[in-house]
């Protein structure tokens, strides 16, 4: 798929239906997304991984044949202490983790990963364009990469192992992980991104599950060459993002709008509602420098999440404006 024929949003559907398609094909039970504000797992805030939705399943090992997938939207709040900052961000603030949980069979989950990734009904990466990044001392993991071509690149020892160690929030249940990352060559250059991980989810007696996360957006920066997520996503179909005052506006809007689509200001929750206006504030921040209207910012809101979940928002437009004019008033900004 040529870079230069394709927007970001045609793109990111693509890779999305491809991994649905690769996973169901091979077996593995679909699991719906849950709204970021479903406090689902309680050890978070918003959901900020695909393995949050998929952690119920560990109890009773209820994976199914071989496994379970998702695309599960996700928003990681400690990108937001850069969010007022001028300086750069690779990761923004938002994306959609594609993920498994599956039965602890360590080469059949690496041969489905690889497949989605390199064979021609799928992604069709060229296996010289990946890396796998891993310890030598998890013989287990590296024993399991050994069935994929022999073209990726191998990095043993690139990192700490300390690096290749996954926390859960569950040590109570002394549940943690081990891990190799995958990479992929952005675009005309010879730098890999990591845009996946390979978990193994064990506790003191044995392995338990399999977790295995890739972003859609890490995949989207390395095809486009573009310098941060945000640049990567569908909001940058609508927004020129050619400076860091856009990059950052683009950022807090994306994370304003996913919280609107799922009703935040009604939320139950005190605490993620002053969340959202901590969002709601910098995005106002930033636009006194940009100067957009309350109807272009609402306009953004809605075309953003219309190619986000294929839905029209159109009949939400009047709520969106009531929220932003409201914080509008609170800010003293005109």
């Amino acid at each position: 798929m040529n870079a230069k024929e394709i927007s970001k949003s045609k793109y990111l559907d693509f890779v999305e239906e491809k991994f649905k398609a690769c996973f169901n094909e091979k077996g593995y039970v679909e699991e719906p997304a849950v709204n970021v504000t479903s406090k689902i797992d309680p050890t978070v805030d918003f959901i900020g991984s695909n393995i949050s939705p998929l952690k119920k399943y560990l109890d009773n090992e209820e994976y199914g044949d071989i496994g379970r997938y998702i695309v599960q939207e996700c928003m990681k709040y400690k990108s937001f202490k850069y969010l007022k900052t001028d300086v750069p961000q690779k990761f923004g603030c938002y994306y959609r983790g594609m993920g498994i949980i599956a039965k602890p069979d360590l080469e059949t989950v690496v041969k489905d990963t690889f497949d989605y990734l390199t064979d021609e009904k799928y992604l069709n990466i060229p296996p010289k364009d990946l890396c796998i990044k891993i310890s030598s001392k998890d013989d287990d993991l590296v024993k399991a990469t050994e069935i994929i071509d022999g073209e990726i690149t191998r990095l043993v020892e690139q990192s700490s192992t300390e690096h290749y160690r996954h926390q859960y929030g569950m040590d109570e249940k002394n549940i943690f992980g081990r891990d190799f990352n995958i990479g992929l060559r952005k675009k005309d250059t010879n730098e890999f991104l990591n845009f996946a991980a390979f978990v193994v989810m064990e506790n003191n007696d044995r392995k338990l599950a399999i977790d295995m996360g890739i972003s859609n957006l890490v995949l989207s920066m390395c095809k486009f060459g573009t310098s941060s997520t945000v640049a990567s996503s569908r909001i940058a179909d609508f927004l020129d993002i050619d400076c860091i005052i856009k990059e950052k506006f683009a950022d807090a809007l994306v994370a304003v709008s996913i919280l609107l689509k799922e009703d935040i200001t009604n939320h139950r929750s005190k605490h993620l509602r002053m969340k959202f206006n901590q969002y709601l504030r910098v995005l106002n921040y930033w636009n006194e420098q940009l100067q957009y209207t309350n109807e272009d910012v609402v306009n953004l809101i809605v075309n953003y999440l219309t190619a986000e979940y294929h839905s029209c928002f159109e009949q939400r437009k009047d709520e969106f404006y009531k929220v932003l004019t409201l914080q509008k008033k609170r800010m003293g900004i005109k």
